[in-house]
């Protein structure tokens, strides 16, 4: 072997020194390596002692070299365990106070699961300082991560039930909500739609569903709405929306979408229902309108009529007042002649009997008269008298006659005085009548 033989193995091994604690070489190899080269030298034909002398001191350099390196790395390799024992130390502690909890939560699982992939990093290099080190310090970081899996393992089935008993329960509620939603078509009777919202309230109660925070649904708070239908419709798609965001966390997104769905659905029959029913009741207010405008007319005429009418009994009425006044003092007056002729009768009698009684005294007096100048004197007295009680008589006669026209023409007025009343009392009736209608019409076109 050559001296340039020996440098190139020299150079392979200064390699192996520099990579050595980097790569997968052991010290093993170096030292193997070392021990072929001192065989070698043994059997070098070297070109001059100085070139021997010259390689030796470098191969003693690279013992030097390995002596040192290994030392350096094994201290680095002693740190590494260290760490790796402290890793699993690390881990074991933090999975202890994690188990120890009563309550674990998947942020506690994954601030384990990022000390343990730390920690397994460790054993992934061949850096340990001893194979017995490492087993002992694996066989803790394996248990406690099988001891923390079986643990998460267990969570993760209790939240897997608990996700399946929600989509259940999710799956439950998002069908009767549905069958409600479907219900409230227009096509469908607003009393299976009562009956529905009605069940859907035992179904909640029965799931122990039922929350201080839920407004009333529109059926049960005020079911006598249920006459207005499309109303009702409307609003019960409201209360199935405040269901929904009331509880969001008991509906998956998936059901969420699917009765937001049905109800978008439903949503477009409702709108055309609302539409129709639109036009329908602006074709009755029309006609209303139409109808209101010829009672008004009408009512119009009618008080028009009635306050013409009641005009006239007005008028009437205080004619008949008048006239009635009229006679009454027509009748007073009548009376008053009356009397005032009884009395003046009674006068003229009494003067008649004392004429008629003179008359007879002086007819005596002229037969017993003595003389023819007395006797014509009483002659005379006696034709005075007799002119006077002729007067009285025919005034007498008069005063009858008179009487006798008063009496035809008042004998009927007591009877026209009473007509007059009934028909002053039949006028203010019917005046009374006419103004009690105008006063209802009023109050009836007020409310």
């Amino acid at each position: 072997m050559t001296s340039a033989d020996i440098n190139k193995k020299l150079n392979s091994l200064n390699t192996l020194i520099q990579e050595f604690g980097i790569s997968q070489f052991s010290s093993r190899d170096i030292w193997n390596r070392k021990k072929e080269i001192d065989e070698n030298l043994k059997a070098t034909q070297f070109d001059s002692a100085e070139d021997k002398a010259t390689t030796l001191a470098a191969f003693e350099q690279l013992v030097k070299t390995i002596t040192e390196k290994e030392a350096a790395v094994e201290a680095a390799n002693e740190q590494f365990t260290q760490q790796g024992e402290q890793m699993v130390a690390q881990l074991t502690v933090a999975a202890n106070n994690v188990l120890a909890q009563n309550t674990i939560t998947k942020d506690d699982f994954k601030n384990l699961r990022e000390i343990a992939n730390q920690t397994f990093e460790y054993f992934k290099q061949q850096r340990w300082i001893t194979k017995d080190r490492r087993t002992a310090a694996w066989d803790t970081y394996n248990h406690i991560r099988s001891i923390v899996k079986d643990k998460e393992d267990e969570l993760f089935a209790q939240e897997r039930a608990t996700r399946e008993k929600q989509q259940s329960q999710s799956l439950a509620i998002t069908e009767k909500l549905c069958v409600i939603v479907n219900a409230c078509a227009p096509a469908i009777a607003i009393e299976e739609l009562q009956a529905f919202v009605e069940r859907f309230q035992a179904f909640l109660h029965e799931q122990d569903l039922v929350t201080t925070d839920a407004k009333p649904w529109h059926l049960i708070a005020k079911p006598e709405d249920s006459k207005y239908s499309l109303r009702s419709r409307t609003e019960t798609l409201n209360d199935v929306r405040n269901f929904i965001g009331i509880y969001k966390d008991v509906l998956t997104r998936e059901h969420k979408g699917q009765v937001f769905a049905n109800i978008d659905a439903i949503k477009e029959d409702l709108n055309k229902a609302w539409e129709e029913h639109k036009e329908a009741q602006q074709k009755r207010q029309e006609e209303w309108e139409i109808k209101k405008k010829e009672r008004d007319e009408k009512r119009e005429e009618w008080t028009k009529k009635q306050r013409e009418f009641l005009d006239m009994l007005e008028k009437r009425l205080v004619n008949q007042q008048a006239y009635k006044a009229k006679q009454e003092s027509y009748l007073q007056n009548q009376q008053v002649f009356e009397q005032r002729f009884q009395d003046r009768i009674a006068q003229q009698k009494d003067y008649s009997a004392k004429l008629k009684d003179q008359l007879k005294d002086l007819n005596e007096k002229l037969e017993t008269a003595w003389t023819d100048s007395f006797k014509t004197k009483v002659a005379a007295w006696i034709a005075e008298k007799e002119e006077k009680l002729v007067s009285v008589e025919k005034d007498i006669e008069v005063l009858k006659n008179k009487l006798d026209d008063i009496a035809k023409n008042t004998e009927s007025l007591p009877l026209k005085i009473a007509d007059l009343d009934a028909s002053i009392a039949e006028i203010e009736s019917k005046i009374a009548e006419v103004k009690e209608k105008l006063a209802n019409d009023v109050a009836v076109e007020k409310g």
